[in-house]
């Protein structure tokens, strides 16, 4: 299948989802400054595959309505435009968690807490709704 806009969507909610699953379970480990040494680099990685999922899923969303006209909407594009800050804001903590020597699991705690985090991923998984039937194989 050619790559569009809303299997390029699809396919960042997917990374977004395996992440933040990650980081909820690394957040139940009980792994504090003390225990916290070879797992910081995986963790590490979750949290940048985050960070570009966040990012690549919003420029996907964005050009949607380039190739689907029943997008190209002013709620659409206001539903994104509302969702910019939020992007910006959960991807500066992921920066912020990704620069830190270690990865505690409270640390991972606090983020899953953070309502932009509970917020950002709720809209994801309604634009998947929105956008999942598009380009996909009938037979599917």
């Amino acid at each position: 299948m050619t790559e569009t806009p809303a299997s390029d969507l699809r396919d960042a909610i997917e990374r977004i989802e395996i992440a933040y699953e990650y980081l909820i379970s690394f957040a139940g480990e009980g792994i504090d400054r003390e225990t916290v040494k070879a797992g910081t680099s995986q963790t590490k990685d979750y949290v940048a595959d985050f960070d570009s999922g966040l990012e690549d899923g919003y420029e996907a969303a964005l050009a949607v309505p380039d190739h689907h006209d029943e997008f190209d909407t002013e709620n659409y594009r206001a539903f994104l435009d509302d969702m910019a800050s939020e992007i910006d804001e959960a991807r500066t903590v992921l920066q912020l968690l990704g620069e830190q020597e270690s990865v505690t699991s409270p640390m991972a705690d606090n983020l899953n807490g953070m309502a932009v985090f509970q917020s950002v991923m709720m809209k994801f998984f309604f634009l998947d709704e929105l956008t999942g039937h598009l380009e996909r194989d009938p037979a599917e």
